[in-house]
């Protein structure tokens, strides 16, 4: 049953779809499943750094935190995603926390077994530097965007960050919203009444629509303008 859970995943894993079948099968047999429920720590910061990750369901955060144990939100992980590949870098130690956002299932792959992938498969090995690159890219950006941009243009940015992968209905965009005001928040270094206040504005102005279920751009035009 572990097997078939594991072929299947992996089917529906977009980072392996273009493994052939014995490719797949050497993932399935290095690879273990685990689940872990909301809030509970996958590793911690500082923790040994010696398996990578391939998240199946549910959402994770990755955080750093300071001495003081004040946290700072990297990013959210969706079902699909890797995370744990600083090991592949050569880092012996975690960076940052991985933490179950809601009950989570995810594959667990050694370090030398996944590098042992990624030789074996160079078109993989391409994609897992891509990958690596885009979230160094990503990361340059917030930063650049802490040193340039205001709390409104940050928030608004992240709202046409989510567009970029979404359903188009009746000419209007709808993303499925999956993130709190709080959550954005943290990741666009502001606070939450800021994030109520700019999506109230929008709101108003008739942008966007919104609920806990979905965000709609109306008039994506205007959200580039606001």
């Amino acid at each position: 049953m572990e097997k078939k859970s594991k072929i299947w995943y992996l089917e529906n894993f977009n980072f392996f779809s273009e493994l052939t079948m014995e490719e797949r099968m050497f993932v399935c047999k290095n690879t273990v499943m685990k689940t872990v429920e909301k809030n509970e720590v996958i590793y911690f910061q500082e923790s040994r750094a010696n398996s990578v990750y391939f998240l199946k369901e549910g959402k994770i955060k990755i955080s750093k935190f300071n001495s003081e144990g004040e946290e700072l939100l990297m990013r959210i992980l969706m079902p699909g995603e890797i995370f744990g590949e600083s090991s592949i870098m050569n880092n012996r130690k975690r960076k940052e926390a991985a933490i179950a956002e809601e009950t989570v299932n995810f594959c667990v792959m050694r370090e030398d077994k996944m590098k042992e992938l990624l030789l074996m498969v160079p078109a993989l090995n391409l994609k897992f530097c891509q990958m690596i690159e885009e979230r160094l890219e990503i990361a340059q950006k917030r930063l650049e965007d802490l040193s340039f941009k205001n709390n409104h243009q940050r928030i608004i940015d992240f709202i046409k960050g989510l567009a970029g992968n979404t359903n188009i209905q009746n000419g209007e965009i709808v993303i499925n919203n999956s993130f709190t005001h709080d959550k954005i928040a943290k990741l666009t270094s502001t606070n939450r009444q800021e994030v109520s206040s700019v999506f109230s504005y929008l709101k108003k102005k008739q942008i966007i629509d919104y609920n806990r279920k979905f965000i709609r751009i109306l008039k994506m035009k205007d959200l580039e303008l606001s």
